[in-house]
């Protein structure tokens, strides 16, 4: 069966959004009354209204709806997508006590599933389609895992199963970190009183992302109750923000690439087209963008901050690219936000660059080959810096 991911691209907020674009948001009506006429008959169609009308069910808080749909879903024989869907509803809120008992066992089922055979070689026939190298497979299904472990972890929090969610904790930094699974960790010891472990996993974080407030304010929080003066806790936070500053630098400026930039001819949102051979002997940012992906709305704002920063700098040009298959939105979204570096439609160049998910850049030195390639945006990463440090290190390296 074909595979499908649409609840899928939640979890795509800190490690970019999937090249699918969101259709118009859909009719909460039409969804189940287009479930209850089809549900005998199994299709791609079928389970992916199921996938959008799980979570809507349970905002609005239609039980009744709710046991219908899932019952139906659970006839979907992909363990992928099914897993996807069941997992990130943990992140769907509602009162009713019978609800949140269902959203635990959907959440719970999935945490099973991620672990089986059959959910990675499901995954495996999705990705293959989408020309993924076993190792970005293995990289991508690691992060899923581990956020779908996360959600799990939470509800089990919310159970007062505290002994239960650290295991569950223990098992993802096994093979997982990133600053908001330390964060919930963190926070998870704090519940049990271990001050000590729970200051740990939160340097962790900030050391992960220095730019985090909620790991800087976790610290300060934690710290206090281990007795540390607040001028003990500031030095602890700048020297663990000096660390990871250097640690980070060094781990995205290792991950150096040599190959050739794509030649291109596109058209911009005021019309005018422009080619490759306007960036010779340039350092040149191409960002990958589009008006529905979350974590690319997180990121714009930011390298708007960059593109003003070097404006002035003959050496530097920057271009955002949208992906978005209705253009026609795009320019009331870039006039909407104020953003003021030139945009341009993809037409397929996000192919030809080998993009598989968006927000990706890539920064090219000034003989065309591309030296650097980022994925995704997290919430407090240091963009700027990040940034500053690929461009300079070009210019360094030219220098020699």
């Amino acid at each position: 069966m074909k595979h499908l991911l649409t609840i899928g691209l939640v979890l795509l907020l800190l490690v970019g959004c999937s090249n699918r674009e969101l259709s118009t948001e859909p009719d909460y009506d039409g969804l189940i009354s287009f479930i209850m006429k089809n549900q005998k008959k199994e299709s791609v169609e079928l389970y992916a209204a199921c996938e959008q009308a799980l979570p809507k069910s349970i905002e609005k808080g239609e039980l009744e709806d709710y046991q219908k749909i899932i019952k139906i879903y659970n006839k979907n024989t992909d363990v992928f997508s099914k897993a996807m869907t069941l997992g990130f509803l943990s992140s769907v809120s509602t009162e009713d006590p019978v609800l949140k008992d269902s959203i635990f066992n959907a959440v719970k089922k999935a945490e099973i599933m991620i672990k089986s055979e059959a959910f990675l070689t499901s995954a495996r026939e999705y990705y293959q389609e989408r020309n993924f190298t076993e190792d970005e497979l293995n990289d991508r299904l690691t992060a899923y895992r581990a956020m779908i472990s996360d959600g799990y972890a939470q509800l089990l929090i919310e159970r007062h199963q505290l002994t239960e969610a650290l295991n569950v904790y223990e098992d993802i930094i096994a093979d997982y970190q990133d600053t908001e699974i330390l964060l919930n960790y963190g926070k998870a010891l704090n519940k049990m009183n271990r001050y000590e472990a729970s200051l740990i996993a939160c340097i962790e974080a900030l050391k992960m992302t220095p730019g985090s407030l909620d790991a800087k304010s976790e610290i300060l929080n934690t710290a206090e109750l281990l007795g540390y003066s607040k001028a003990e806790v500031n030095t602890m936070i700048d020297e663990t923000i000096f660390v990871g500053r250097n640690l980070l630098r060094q781990n995205f400026l290792a991950d150096q690439l040599n190959i050739p930039m794509p030649e291109f001819e596109i058209e911009g949102i005021d019309s005018t087209t422009i080619t490759h051979e306007k960036f010779k002997n340039k350092i040149l940012i191409v960002s990958f963008f589009a008006t529905w992906c979350p974590p690319c709305l997180e990121e714009l704002p930011h390298m708007n901050e960059v593109y003003h920063q070097y404006i002035n700098d003959d050496d530097v040009e920057i271009i955002v690219v949208s992906t978005d298959r209705d253009k026609y939105l795009v320019p009331p979204f870039i006039r909407k936000n104020g953003y003021d570096f030139p945009v341009y439609y993809a037409d397929g160049l996000n192919k030809a660059f080998g993009v598989k998910g968006i927000p990706t850049l890539f920064v090219i030195d000034k003989q065309g080959m591309i030296r650097y390639k980022k994925v995704g945006y997290s919430e407090g990463e240091e963009f700027g810096k990040i940034m500053s440090w690929y461009i300079d290190e070009i210019k360094a390296a030219e220098d020699v």
